[in-house]
């Protein structure tokens, strides 16, 4: 029982030496990333749902805006120096943002286009239950609507 405890406690100092190390290779990258990510880590404090769909849909676009940055960052040179030049350029900030901006509007506009498109495909199926309910009434008489007019005639013996 010891030993089980021993080992999962080294193989996570392990794992945290691993990230630590990585980390020290790559700080322009989690300089950029951590600076860039910003909207994200605000859409995660803000969202109270379980699902995190606004964390997913600004998550996903703020890291689209930062892709053309960390590109940039990695074949030209992976410096402190680049990384602050990025951040310097006002249209850097303004595509990660921008990009952000397009997340909360998909996440704000995506829940209205759905409703939209199911209304309308009820009410479709409705016309076409009532076409189809229109034709057994045509073909088999009042008896198959399933009125309350026609049963209460017929149990009147009218």
């Amino acid at each position: 029982m010891a030993t089980s405890s021993a080992s999962a406690s080294s193989t996570k100092a392990i794992i945290i030496l691993i990230i630590v190390g990585l980390l020290v290779f790559t700080l322009p990258t989690v300089l950029v990333l951590m600076a860039g990510m910003i909207p994200s880590f605000i859409a995660y404090a803000t969202d109270r749902r379980r699902e995190k769909y606004k964390t997913l849909s600004v998550g996903c676009m703020n890291f689209l805006g930062l892709l053309p940055l960390l590109t940039m960052l990695w074949t030209k040179d992976h410096s402190f120096d680049m990384a602050f030049s990025l951040f310097a350029d006002p249209f850097s900030w303004l595509m990660v943002l921008g990009a952000a901006a397009a997340g909360w509007t998909i996440f704000l506009i995506a829940p209205s286009v759905v409703a939209m498109f199911l209304s309308a495909r009820i009410e479709l199926s409705v016309d076409r239950l009532k076409r189809r309910q229109n034709k057994l009434i045509e073909e088999w008489g009042d008896g198959v609507s399933g009125n309350n007019d026609t049963r209460s005639n017929t149990d009147n013996g009218g």
